[in-house]
């Protein structure tokens, strides 16, 4: 019993094989009985040929350049995603860096500050309208992201020694 069932799932299993087949299949059909396949490969087409394969490159040629993005296409936005609730509470708490660096730049007397303190008021107003216009876009983490680094700066800023 048990060799029959080892045999039968051998054949079970090389049924696939193009060897077994053969050895299966009659070796030669009766004069002028055309067996079904038979008919059936004679009536499809013949397969395309494939394309030809592109050679590759001779070492130390250069790659081809790939093909030019229109200037118009927006880059893609890489960014976790986050539930509606946790993109809320990102969206507020982006808004209240935002706030609050502002509030931060309020205090500082912009007439007394050095000329790298200078620069460092200038970068936290451009991280400022950076990360709004992330807000604007939807883009939540790089808004946070850039509120977070204007209000850092602009607390050390408040705080330095004049």
């Amino acid at each position: 019993m048990r060799l029959a069932l080892l045999v039968v799932a051998a054949c079970l299993g090389l049924t696939g094989c193009a060897t077994i087949k053969s050895w299966l299949a009659p070796s030669t059909p009766a004069a002028g009985a055309e067996q079904p396949e038979e008919r059936a490969r004679r009536a499809e087409p013949p397969p395309a040929a494939s394309p030809p394969r592109a050679a590759p490159p001779r070492p130390g040629t250069p790659a081809p350049a790939p093909p030019p993005v229109p200037a118009d296409t927006p880059p893609p936005v890489l960014s976790p995603v986050l539930s509606a609730v946790d993109e809320q509470k990102l969206r507020a708490e982006a808004q209240r860096r935002i706030d609050g660096a502002e509030q931060r730049l309020r205090q500082i007397d912009q007439a007394k500050l050095a000329s790298s303190q200078q620069d460092s008021l200038r970068t936290v107003q451009s991280f400022l309208d950076k990360a709004r216009e992330a807000l604007q876009a939807q883009d939540v983490q790089r808004a946070f992201t850039l509120a977070d680094k204007a209000f850092l700066l602009a607390n050390e800023l408040a705080n330095r020694p004049r």
